[in-house]
């Protein structure tokens, strides 16, 4: 059966329009008409819907049973916490860290953040907007959420998951590669991605404090909003989510 995909959510009894290429396509192409099944996706369910006409070009669909809930993980299963950069830069980090999945980004000040936390908290609500539309682009069914920016020293930390720290200073760190070959990869994972400075010693010992693992990055050396985005799709990947 065909499957069409609706952004706003939907219940039964609910009558609703396919877009328009959708529409487009059912009488066109499929031709169908009023009567016949198809099914409706959502970001949270898949419903089974009859067309009720299909005049002006539009197909109108009224929502008469639901197939099955969508699978939403109920923890954050992959967290980045990203140092305050540009401006530019950090919007990329935010838009296609939705696109890969990321569950949670959280913005922090260390010690050589290109901006300040309290002129990046004037971001926020731009911020909010880039994973609204770049949800919707990506039909991401658990939206990713994003915390408003704090100090690194502020960040509190589950002892339950796995800690990561990306990092190039001189510290005891591993490659990425040895790294996830030693860990439980179905537990949470945080990792920290610094500024283009790299972290501070003040940085570094919070880290340690809170027994991170430093890793280094193989290869290229990578822009502070590339790291984020490499790290995130092979860890996303190794979870079965890519």
């Amino acid at each position: 059966m065909n499957r069409f995909f609706i952004k706003h959510k939907l219940s039964i009894g609910d009558v609703t329009h396919l877009s328009d290429s959708d529409s487009e396509f059912v009488i066109n192409n499929l031709k169908l008409k009023p009567e016949n099944f198809i099914e409706v996706e959502t970001y949270e369910s898949i419903f089974l819907g009859v067309i009720t006409d299909t005049e002006k070009s539009s197909v109108e669909v009224e929502i008469i049973n639901k197939i099955e809930d969508k699978k939403s993980k109920n923890t954050f299963d992959v967290t980045v916490v990203q140092s305050l950069i540009g401006r530019e830069r950090m919007n990329l980090v935010i838009e296609k860290a939705v696109e890969i999945g990321i569950d949670r980004i959280i913005p922090v000040e260390s010690q050589y953040s290109n901006i300040k936390r309290n002129k990046a908290i004037k971001e926020y609500g731009l911020w909010k907007k880039i994973i609204e539309d770049a949800i919707e682009q990506s039909r991401n069914i658990k939206p990713t959420i994003i915390e408003k920016p704090i100090k690194l020293e502020d960040l509190k930390i589950d002892n339950h998951v796995n800690k990561i720290c990306l990092s190039t200073e001189n510290t005891d760190s591993i490659s990425l590669r040895e790294y996830l070959k030693g860990i439980n990869i179905k537990r949470p994972i945080l990792f920290a991605v610094g500024p283009e400075k790299g972290w501070g010693s003040k940085d570094i010992e919070f880290f340690k404090e809170n027994n991170f693992k430093f890793i280094k990055l193989e290869g290229n050396i990578l822009r502070s909003e590339s790291t984020g985005l490499v790290v995130g799709s092979i860890i996303e990947y190794l979870k079965g989510n890519i």
